[in-house]
């Protein structure tokens, strides 16, 4: 299933931007004020599994009471069908320009100074989970 295209909440898909084991994360665009999101959607054999998805919104919910820095701001969460009314679960997450930690190491890989910066922001993120618990 594409949802290029497509509308979720309030946002027009406009391109896949990767794919995991749980979901596919899209590129959303609001079609008045042109913000730009990520959205991630689970796959549609786990958006009919009430354990899988309260696991999804928990994580939403998660991030949102850590609210750090260093781990990507959830602004919206929801369900709706698709076409055959089959279940989208869904959260809108903001858009991360740039190119990923993956990318980077496959490419010309990091410094021993750059992999400092980038563990220090992941420590500080770490961190703040665990004082949310």
């Amino acid at each position: 299933m594409s949802l290029i295209g497509k509308s979720v909440g309030n946002y027009q898909v406009k391109a896949k931007l990767g794919e995991g084991g749980m979901g596919a994360v899209y590129l959303g665009e609001h079609p008045l004020i042109g913000k730009r999101v990520a959205i991630k959607v689970l796959l549609e054999e786990l958006a009919s599994r009430e354990d899988i998805v309260s696991r999804f919104f928990n994580e939403a919910k998660a991030v949102n009471d850590i609210g750090h820095q260093n781990i990507v701001d959830i602004v919206d969460f929801g369900k709706m069908n698709d076409d055959n009314g089959k279940p989208i679960v869904y959260f809108v997450m903001e858009f991360l320009e740039g190119e990923s930690l993956q990318s980077r190491l496959r490419g010309r890989g990091v410094t021993f100074e750059e992999t400092l910066h980038i563990m220090r922001h992941i420590c500080s993120a770490l961190s703040a989970s665990h004082a949310k618990g």
